[in-house]
């Protein structure tokens, strides 16, 4: 038995089909994967950007109307609201907010999204 009869039997072919079609099934998976995990964090953001406009009409503007402007505590207290308010939001989605946007980050995204309402 030389190598090319060793190449050409059923087995060799077999395996290599086999092994081709786990390469290709790693590479579509890996893929889907990488949407899957977009789509989630797009849901998160925006259940998160939900709840930052929900008290923005709701805390914000009412104590905008109230006096000149927003205190440094009532800054931090409307964004701890947003972020309570966000996890509500996400967690009736069925998202785990602070496992997609990461806990130490939450509040860069509340200020990302404050600014972007500011500027809208």
């Amino acid at each position: 038995m030389n190598i090319l009869d060793v190449l050409t039997s059923d087995a060799a072919i077999a395996v290599t089909i086999t092994v081709a079609g786990g390469v290709w099934s790693l590479v579509k998976a890996t893929g889907w994967f990488d949407w899957l995990r977009r789509r989630r964090l797009e849901r998160a953001l925006l259940a998160l950007e939900a709840a930052v406009e929900q008290v923005y009409r709701e805390y914000v503007r009412a104590l905008k109307e109230a006096g000149e402007g927003l205190t440094p505590e009532e800054q931090q207290r409307a964004r701890e609201y947003a972020r309570e308010r966000a996890i509500e939001i996400a967690r009736a989605q069925g998202i785990d907010l602070l496992r997609e946007l990461g806990a130490d980050f939450l509040d860069l995204w509340i200020g990302r999204l404050v600014r972007k309402l500011k500027t809208a």
